[in-house]
């Protein structure tokens, strides 16, 4: 009985959106996707990745990829072994880049475009 008042009251039932009003929460998302950074580490086309250490970005030090994945026909680096004690490291999107813990004190590694 609760229910056909309310479904016959107008006030409880949101009012329709003009065409205007959906075409600016549209954009409104639209702007919100496009100004989105993405970090996600792609594997290049020749397939040999470089990183640098963050603490010291003398050189470029070669790396081995451990795990990729495919994504929307792409390649994502999911490790790398780490150039120091040859563990895995994980990407971590708030560096944007990858870390190794397990030695000492954290290591930071960014990617590098030859």
């Amino acid at each position: 009985m609760l229910f056909l008042l309310f479904k016959h009251c107008g006030e409880a039932m949101g009012r329709r959106q003009t065409m205007m009003e959906k075409y600016k929460i549209q954009m409104k998302a639209y702007r919100k996707k496009r100004m989105k950074s993405d970090s996600t580490p792609y594997l290049p086309p020749e397939g040999t990745v470089y990183v640098i250490d963050s603490l010291d970005p003398g050189k470029k030090i070669p790396a081995q990829v451990v795990k990729t994945r495919v994504r929307s026909q792409r390649t994502v680096i999911e490790s790398l072994a780490c150039p120091e004690c040859k563990n895995e490291m994980l990407w971590d999107d708030n560096w944007e880049a990858f870390i190794c813990t397990k030695h000492g004190k954290k290591a930071i590694y960014e990617l590098v475009i030859k």
